[in-house]
């Protein structure tokens, strides 16, 4: 009776959750001797620390912020390249949570292989309708602590990793997380190939099963377990049956947003505006010289009449100046404080239907936003030369820098060897947005580019007819501009509708998804040695630094912005409407990640997405509403298809068209890539044309009139 009562006892003591078996034994062996930068929760079966990342372990309580936390990484505990070198942790330390769209990183010892995966049986990347089922057994969830409800994820194994031992388990939002919210990580059931269902880890028992310590690493985590596993039962999770849980707070907007509006908000004071949310232009035009006018002949050029090249002043807020491989510095308030000047460049296409056609009138002013790592040149290109025939545009762009042709080196030399310089993309991205700003209002101020004969109908005499209508501005972006689009449209003040082509979002997960990253790969695993050294050999420490640098990519990624891009803005900033045209199969911007995108910024998507039978066993754009009718007055995804692989009839290339996206994260290879098709498609131009109107007139029309097709294709 006494050993009974004994018994009884104990396990008050841990508050009754324990098995008797589980209190009977002896406390499991846990390496605590980097306890101070390293969560030991789930360290077993890898060295490298932050995992399970993202992780509350590394904030701590700020009252300041808005979320009421501060990320605390240090150096001892941040992936290191192949040099010796960690990733700088105090860039990471402004932030006030992770990324909204924080790719989950786990280290699951024995769920490291197909076979493991399938027989756990998480929710995939294609069958996403599992979030809406609530089954009782779903093996991982993530819980939203606000509300207690699911979020919808799914979870893949990187098919990056040649080993399981390097083989990360991931976990994705299917919509961006809600900005300053805190969230839950719930594992549980989980099977190894054999089937059988893996123990927990040792350092996360201790909170499971309410295990004594006297160690203060682990008793100082107690009361935030607490709090994880009470949240889990009023969701109706067992905590007997937890594998691993842990949690993480998202950023706040302001956290996110606040460098990128303060140096907006500041050069437009300088312009003499400060309210950028009337859509009224007021103050003075940014300084400009036109140093290149070319004017062509119909039979020189069918399309387009004239280009006109020249440079502007934008404010640089980059040291020490804004060329490549500048960044910012932080002033006691954590803003970027202003250096002098940046002389940005622009390229501008002038129609024939503005100048010399029958019945020429002033085009409508578009700010073009160009592909990877390119230039301004691509405004001037053949498919923005038809559009802006066909449409009647006048096209101007500016190099993008951070991500142009011109930032390149730092890219390759120095930025994906070592990511502790990681800033110097994210910070100059930043610095380009703002002058994709200058350059629109360039476009539609008076004393801009029609206060130059240039941009009137007679080159030589500035009071000729205008060849610009300065009554609205637009945007149109391809690939990285339609991506980088997003982020602009969100901080615009001068244009409300945004044409976004082949777009998504989120570049730590559309970089395993590119072909184009094929190039980069080298430079970022250091395999083989690269000549700038460093890099990440480690696919499991791909994923963990990938996923890590979105924290600062945010800043000048969608997303960071999506859920602030359409109707619930950000301060000073008027709301916006988008267009987003995909191209299926899409080899370079994976749609995977734009659905997030259209999830995010409350997009309704063309119907029928795709052919039937074409994209089977996949849940086609869950998760976001069909268009009932058009004309359609709201934002919008539109998927083109230019039809799957076959044979071609007039060879090369042998085979034509393409296979939908694959599952896992990986590009999709096959056949030929689609991602240049919808921009010349007839019916998506006349789409984006409608769309691009004033307010009145603007309005997405069903120019496919059943799904849309490009690339020549007709339907099956």
């Amino acid at each position: 009776m006494r050993r009974i009562l004994v018994l009884v006892l104990v396990l008050l003591a841990v508050g009754g959750s324990a098995s008797t078996s589980a209190v009977a034994a002896p406390p499991p062996p846990v390496d605590l001797s980097r306890a101070d930068s390293c969560d030991f929760i789930g360290a077993q079966g890898s060295s490298l620390c932050l995992l399970p990342f993202p992780d509350n372990y590394y904030t701590v309580a700020d009252p300041s912020s808005a979320t009421g936390r501060r990320v605390n990484l240090s150096d001892q505990g941040t992936p290191q390249n192949s040099s010796g070198v960690p990733i700088a942790a105090a860039p990471y330390n402004f932030n006030d949570g992770f990324s909204p769209g924080q790719t989950t990183v786990v280290r699951v010892p024995g769920l490291d292989t197909p076979d493991a995966f399938a027989a756990t049986d998480p929710i995939p990347l294609n069958d996403l309708s599992r979030n809406e089922e609530l089954r009782a057994n779903e093996p991982v969830v993530v819980i939203d602590a606000e509300t207690g409800q699911r979020w919808p994820i799914w979870v893949e194994l990187d098919s990056n990793s040649s080993t399981p031992e390097q083989t990360g388990l991931l976990i994705h939002p299917a919509r961006n997380y809600a900005a300053g919210h805190r969230y839950i990580v719930a594992m549980r059931n989980l099977k190894d190939g054999e089937g059988d269902v893996i123990p927990a880890p040792n350092g996360f028992i201790y909170y499971r099963d309410d295990r004594p310590s006297r160690e203060p690493a682990i008793n100082a985590q107690r009361e935030r377990f607490k709090s994880i596993f009470q949240t889990l039962k009023n969701a109706g999770i067992k905590r007997g049956s937890l594998y691993l849980a842990w949690d993480f707070t998202v950023s706040s907007d302001e956290n996110i947003a606040e460098r990128m509006l303060h140096i907006r908000n500041d050069a437009f004071a300088q312009l003499g505006d400060t309210d950028l949310d009337d859509l009224e232009v007021q103050g003075d035009a940014p300084s400009f010289t036109v140093t290149s006018v070319q004017n062509f002949t119909p039979v020189e050029d069918s399309e387009m009449a004239r280009r006109v090249q020249g440079t502007f002043q934008v404010p640089c807020y980059l040291q020490p100046n804004c060329a490549p491989g500048s960044r910012f510095e932080l002033d006691a308030d954590g803003l970027p404080s202003q250096n002098g000047t940046w002389t940005a460049n622009f390229n501008c296409a002038i129609p024939r239907a503005a100048v010399d056609a029958p019945a020429a009138s002033p085009g409508r002013p578009q700010i073009y936003g160009h592909g990877l790592l390119g230039t301004a040149s691509e405004a001037t290109s053949g498919p923005q030369q038809l559009l802006a025939q066909t449409h009647n545009f006048v096209v101007c762009a500016t190099d993008e820098i951070g991500f142009s042709q011109s930032d390149l080196p730092t890219v390759i030399g120095n930025i994906l060897p070592n990511l502790s310089n990681f800033p110097k993309l994210t910070d100059r991205v930043q610095q380009g947005l703002l002058n994709e700003l200058f350059l629109g209002r360039l476009l539609i101020h008076g004393d801009g580019f029609l206060s130059d004969a240039a941009f009137h109908v007679d080159p030589g005499d500035v009071s000729s007819a205008a060849t610009i209508d300065g009554s609205r501005l637009y945007y149109n972006g391809n690939s990285q501009g339609g991506i980088l689009g997003g982020a602009l449209t969100a901080i615009a003040p001068d244009f409300t509708r945004a044409s976004l082509g082949v777009p998504a979002m989120n570049y730590s997960v559309l970089l395993n998804r590119a072909v184009p990253f094929d190039n980069f790969k080298p430079f970022f695993a250091g395999v083989p040695p690269s000549p700038f050294g460093g890099g990440y050999p480690s696919a499991l420490t791909q994923q963990l630094a990938l996923s890590l640098i979105q924290m600062l990519w945010d800043r000048s990624d969608p997303n960071g912005y999506a859920h602030r891009m359409t109707t619930n803005p950000l301060p000073n900033t008027p709301p916006h409407e988008v267009l987003m045209d995909l191209a299926f199969g899409d080899h370079q911007v994976t749609t995977w990640q734009a659905d997030v995108e259209a999830r995010t910024i409350g997009a309704q998507v063309h119907d029928p997405v795709v052919f039937d039978g074409r994209w089977p066993g996949v849940d086609v754009a869950w998760g976001i509403p069909r268009i009932a009718s058009y004309p359609f007055a709201d934002s919008a995804i539109v998927y083109w298809d230019s039809g799957p692989l076959r044979a071609n009839p007039t060879p090369p290339p042998a085979m034509i068209g393409t296979d939908p996206p694959p599952i896992a994260n990986l590009p999709n290879r096959t056949g030929v890539d689609p991602h240049g098709n919808p921009r010349v498609a007839p019916a998506e131009m006349q789409m984006v044309s409608d769309f691009l109107m004033p307010d009145a007139q603007s309005a997405i029309t069903d120019t496919c009139l059943g799904p849309c097709f490009a690339g020549g294709y007709t339907g099956p």
